[in-house]
C-alpha cells in the first residue's frame, strides 16, 4: 500500500476498523438478548482492535455497579493485562470533584459565586492574569470567565507535555499560571460573553479552596468526597501517595503532536505514531485534571453527582443550571457548573457528566438523562495536541461501547 505523505497509517486502520465494527456489533446485537455479556465482551475486543492499548469500563444501574470489564494491556511491552480495578488518569473529570467542593463551600458561606478570584487570592501571579478581577467564580465553574488557558500556550505545551519536559519534576500549584499572564495571552472574551474552556479556571479554583480552608485541595477532596463515598481507588496524583500506582500510559505521537509538542527522548516508540509516556507525571494538571481512579469508583461518583448526594437541593440545582452566554454559539452541548450536557448524543438520549484527556489518558464519565444508567470508559492513551478530529477512544465510546451497553441493558 502506498503511504500518503504525512498521513499516519493509524487513520487507515481506524477507518477500516470502524467499517468492520458496524457489521460486527450489528450482527451480534441481532443474535444477543438483553443480559448477554457477549455483546460487551465483543465491544471491548473491537476497542482493542481500534488500536487502544488498554481499556477499563464500568456500567452503573440505579445505585450499583452492574458490570465492569477490561481489555488490552496496562503495560504493552511486558504484556501485562488491564485489571478491572486498575487506576487510570481521568483528566478533566477532576473538575467535577473541584466544582463539588466549591459548591459545598458556598453552602457553608465560605465562598460567594458572584465574587472574583482576586477577592480570595492576594497573589501577584493571579492579578497578572486577564479577567481575574472581573470574572465571577460561577463563570470560572462554567468556563464563561474569558480567562485564557495555560494548556494551549505554545511554550507550555513543550515543557508540560512535549520534548522539553523535565521528567520526574513536580510542578508547583501556581507554576502553570505563569503561561497565561496578560503579556502572553489576552482574555478570550468578556466575562459571561461566551463559553471558552480553560484549565486556568480550575487551577484558580483549587487555589481558592486552599485559601479559604487552609488545607491542601487534595485533603479537602478526600475528606469531603472520597471518604464519605468510600472511593478507595481515587487520588490526586503527585499531591498524594498512590498506593500500588496506576497503569502505564501512551500517547498518539501523530505528525501534529510532533510539530506542536515534540516527542520527549524519554518516550519510547511502541509502534508507529504511538509512544509510551509513563515516565511523565500529572502534576501540572493538579485540580484541572490530575486525578487517577478506577472505572467502578467513577460510576459511584457519577451516581452521587446525578443524585446530589453531597449537596443540598438548592446547590445541586445550581450545579445543573445552564447560564446561556450573551452570544449563544449554537451546538448541542451546554456546560454548567462542572458538568456538561450534550443533547441527542445517543439516539434521543442526552448525556451528562464529563470527559477527560491529558498526556497518556482519555476518559469519559456520563449518565443518560432521565435514566438510571451510568457509563464510564477509561483508556491509557492520550490524544491531546495530536490534531485528531475524533480520537479512537471517543469513537469507541460513541459508536461501539454505548450501543453495546444499551443492547445489554435492553434499553
Amino acid at each position: 500500500m502506498k503511504r500518503i505523505t504525512g498521513t499516519p497509517p493509524l487513520f487507515i486502520v481506524l477507518s477500516l476498523t470502524l467499517l468492520h465494527t458496524g457489521v460486527v456489533t450489528e450482527s451480534l446485537a441481532q443474535s444477543a438478548s438483553p443480559g448477554d455479556e457477549r455483546v460487551l465482551e465483543q465491544a471491548l475486543v473491537v476497542g482493542i482492535a481500534m488500536g487502544i492499548p488498554g481499556i477499563s469500563v464500568a456500567i452503573g444501574v440505579g445505585d450499583s455497579v452492574a458490570w465492569a470489564g477490561a481489555a488490552g494491556y496496562s503495560d504493552v511491552l511486558r504484556r501485562v493485562p488491564v485489571q478491572v480495578n486498575d487506576r487510570f488518569g481521568v483528566g478533566s473529570i477532576t473538575k467535577t470533584f473541584v466544582a463539588t467542593v466549591i459548591l459545598q463551600l458556598v453552602e457553608q458561606r465560605k465562598l460567594d459565586l458572584d465574587k472574583t478570584p482576586q477577592d480570595y487570592l492576594d497573589l501577584e501571579i493571579v492579578r497578572a492574569i486577564p479577567n481575574t478581577g472581573s470574572a465571577t467564580l460561577r463563570q470560572l465553574l462554567n468556563h464563561q470567565s474569558g480567562i485564557p488557558t495555560w494548556e494551549f500556550q505554545e511554550d507550555w505545551i513543550r515543557v508540560g507535555r512535549g520534548d522539553q519536559m523535565e521528567l520526574g519534576y513536580v510542578w508547583g500549584k501556581t507554576e502553570t499560571l505563569e503561561y497565561c499572564t496578560g503579556d502572553l495571552l489576552p482574555a478570550t472574551n468578556e466575562p459571561g460573553g461566551r463559553y471558552s474552556y480553560s484549565n486556568t479556571n480550575y487551577t484558580l479554583l483549587g487555589l481558592i479552596i486552599e485559601a479559604v480552608t487552609g488545607n491542601d485541595a487534595a485533603a479537602e477532596i478526600r475528606s469531603r468526597i472520597l471518604k464519605p463515598l468510600r472511593l478507595e481507588d481515587t487520588f490526586l496524583e503527585s499531591f498524594e501517595e498512590v498506593p500500588g500506582g496506576y497503569v502505564h500510559h501512551y500517547h498518539y505521537a501523530t505528525p501534529g503532536f510532533q510539530e506542536v509538542a515534540g516527542v520527549h527522548r524519554g518516550f519510547p516508540e511502541i509502534r508507529p505514531y504511538l509512544v509510551e509516556s509513563t515516565s511523565a507525571n500529572l502534576s501540572p494538571e493538579w485540580t484541572a485534571g490530575g486525578i487517577v481512579t478506577s472505572a467502578s469508583d467513577l460510576v459511584r461518583w457519577a451516581q452521587a453527582l446525578r443524585d446530589g448526594e453531597l449537596l443540598g437541593p438548592e446547590t445541586h440545582r445550581e450545579m445543573l443550571t445552564y447560564y446561556p452566554p450573551r452570544e449563544p454559539r449554537g451546538g448541542r452541548s451546554q456546560y454548567m457548573q462542572g458538568i456538561a450536557r450534550t443533547e441527542n448524543y445517543y439516539e434521543d438520549y442526552a448525556i451528562l457528566g464529563h470527559g477527560g484527556g491529558t498526556l497518556g489518558f482519555t476518559a469519559g464519565m456520563y449518565w443518560l438523562e432521565d435514566t438510571d444508567v451510568v457509563v464510564v470508559t477509561l483508556a491509557n492513551v492520550g490524544v491531546m495536541h495530536s490534531g485528531l478530529l475524533m480520537s479512537p477512544v471517543s469513537m469507541f465510546f460513541r459508536d461501539v461501547w454505548l450501543p453495546a451497553v444499551m443492547r445489554y441493558l435492553g434499553r
